[in-house]
């Protein structure tokens, strides 16, 4: 005989969950629409850095978070040189397309660019001036931040022969360049990032001032009083610290994300403005099968002065 049709079970819609889920959407289509908004920018941002010239302040040495050996540098000592380079227009030669730290995103696309060497460096040791021999390399940018413009500026360059200057060492091979740069970041938003730092900074402030108030607290005499008073200046010394370094890393996100301390950024031409100062660093190969990149520091660069049309700037 045939089976007795089933009744359907009764689905109860959890309004809570939709409205989470519909949440979730209008949250993946906002950020959609700011990439898609971004993408002119990132689009024309290799083409601005096109035929710019600048004077960067190498200095070679030990710098804090380092992964280098401990005796390297262990001195203290610089290497430091000037070098002149050009973001050319040119396709970099198919070797360098293989680097994947100066691959772009889904956004900037995979070309990579040549970086002309301007200029024969030198650096003055017991020896007297040394020159450092230097080739052309290549550059590429990958977005970071749709909001502020921000993109991640790096190329490298070939130092065939290294350099070296008491226990610092500029090793033989391949350098790499990190640094941050925008896009023409719009007023309001600069403006907005610094009224957020001003606060963050007076937030700091008067924490910080609250835990040396604590701390300088004249304790009970009476013993009970005295261990109820430091747990309780313990307990609140705790939230007050969180409380700190929760808002030193808001600070640090909101300087690292826009432009707003001049003294940190430099203005070059076509309207994009760099982060002043840089890592330079070597790669390593990591893992069993030697595929993992390690890009380990080995001291940092400034960005000096721009030339246009052979005036600085």
């Amino acid at each position: 005989p045939p089976r007795p049709a089933l009744s359907p079970v009764p689905v109860r819609q959890d309004r809570r969950g939709m409205m989470t889920n519909q949440f979730a959407l209008c949250s993946i289509l906002l950020h959609l629409f700011r990439v898609l908004h971004a993408f002119p920018a990132a689009n024309t941002l290799m083409g601005r850095l096109e035929g710019t010239q600048a004077e960067l302040l190498v200095s070679v040495g030990r710098i804090p978070g380092t992964a280098m050996p401990p005796s390297w540098a262990e001195s203290g000592a610089r290497l430091a040189f000037p070098l002149e380079v050009e973001f050319t227009d040119e396709t970099a030669e198919y070797e360098m397309t293989k680097e994947r730290l100066l691959k772009g995103d889904a956004l900037m696309g995979t070309r990579l660019l040549t970086v002309e060497v301007l200029n024969e460096p030198q650096f003055i040791s017991t020896n007297g001036i040394q020159n450092i021999a230097v080739e052309d390399g290549a550059y590429g940018c990958s977005l970071q931040s749709v909001e502020s413009r921000q993109f991640a500026l790096r190329f490298f360059m070939d130092f065939p022969e290294g350099a070296k200057r008491n226990d610092v060492e500029l090793p033989a091979e391949r350098i790499y360049f990190l640094t941050s740069c925008w896009l023409s970041p719009d007023d309001e938003g600069v403006l907005r990032a610094r009224k957020r730092k001003e606060e963050l900074t007076q937030e700091i402030e008067l924490t910080e001032a609250r835990i040396d108030k604590i701390n300088s607290q004249e304790l009970e005499s009476n013993p009970i009083g005295n261990v109820i008073q430091r747990a309780f200046n313990l307990r609140h010394l705790t939230v007050l610290v969180e409380r700190r370094n929760k808002l030193v890393r808001q600070l640090e996100e909101v300087e690292q994300t826009y432009p707003v301390d001049p003294a940190r950024v430099i203005q070059g031409p076509q309207g994009v403005i760099y982060a002043k100062e840089g890592v330079i660093a070597v790669k390593r190969l990591k893992g069993a099968m030697g595929t993992r990149e390690q890009y380990l520091w080995i001291g940092k660069f400034t960005v000096n002065q721009f030339f246009e049309d052979d005036i600085m700037c």
